[in-house]
């Protein structure tokens, strides 16, 4: 049985538990972290002097010498990552043979990386949005924390269409330090306002994150014989012959999928696909080397 999959990653009703299974079956073997983090690896002593944190004071030292000593370790950088999750009507669509919706693929990507960041002792936050900022956890770093997100992200309900560059420029007005953005949505939105919320994250000195969610049958278009297309963020219906509208519809789909990519490229931000039928073990893989890079840079 393969986990990753994401038809059989889905039988697990319980968000908490998916994104357990998943981070700890793909970092089997993996010790140590090598990404940016809080670590928790101790290198050595040093002098307690005024203006240290007192909570790294060692108090068994201090026992035996009577002298204060903190600990040092190897890295202290505490990391805030902000997960943003689109939940506007859009991303509860679900074609028939596809093994999860849009929101619970991205909720899926959500959880598994905030457990992920859990484990290397990074804080985490949550915003759900559509047109607005519907509900906000700030980051915080702990077991507990991590849980009420999950919880909270179950209980989401769609809500109006996305305004993705107007949920950018809140939240970038929100944050008093810079961390790391991770948006995931299905991007179905007005670019030129997207881009502008992009501007203000790489003026603010942010580094974004970003996950494009789809179903198989957007990229496909496999509908034949008279059909009524339902606008699910207030387009209204459309009723046509799909062989019709095929040509348009995969021409505008990769007009907008380079302008997505425009964007970002043009404020050095990375962007990974997500489909809702693709091995989970990839988004994974592809969230540790974009990490890396950062890093690196």
């Amino acid at each position: 049985m393969n986990i990753f999959d994401p038809h059989v990653i889905a039988r697990i009703e319980r968000l908490e538990l998916r994104a357990r299974t998943l981070v700890e079956g793909f970092m089997i073997g993996i010790h140590r972290s090598p990404y940016h983090g809080i670590s928790t690896d101790f290198a050595e002593h040093r002098h307690y002097v005024q203006g240290d944190d007192t909570r790294h004071l060692d108090w068994k030292v201090y026992a035996r010498s009577d002298r204060f000593y903190v600990k040092k370790y190897e890295q202290d950088t505490n990391l805030e990552a902000r997960f943003l999750l689109d939940s506007s009507r859009s991303m509860f669509f679900k074609s028939e043979d596809a093994p999860m919706s849009k929101f619970e693929y991205g909720a899926t990507v959500v959880a598994s990386l905030a457990y992920l960041f859990y484990r290397q002792r990074d804080a985490v936050g949550l915003t759900l949005f559509d047109d607005e900022l519907r509900q906000t956890l700030p980051p915080r770093a702990s077991f507990a924390h991590f849980r009420h997100l999950t919880e909270t992200v179950e209980k989401a309900t769609p809500g109006p269409d996305t305004r993705l560059g107007n949920v950018l420029k809140k939240i970038g007005l929100q944050i008093r330090r810079r961390g790391l953005v991770i948006l995931v949505s299905d991007f179905l939105d007005d670019l030129d306002a997207f881009g502008e919320g992009l501007g203000l994250h790489n003026f603010e000195g942010n580094e974004v994150i970003l996950f494009r969610v789809e179903d198989p049958i957007e990229k496909e278009f496999p509908y034949r014989g008279p059909t009524i297309f339902l606008g699910m963020e207030q387009e209204g219906n459309l009723v046509c012959n799909p062989l019709d509208l095929r040509t348009h519809y995969l021409a505008e789909r990769e007009r907008h999928i380079s302008s997505l990519y425009g964007a970002c490229r043009k404020h050095g931000f990375m962007m990974e696909e997500a489909r809702t039928d693709a091995p989970l073990d990839g988004m994974l893989s592809g969230f540790l080397n974009m990490r890396s890079a950062l890093f690196r840079r």
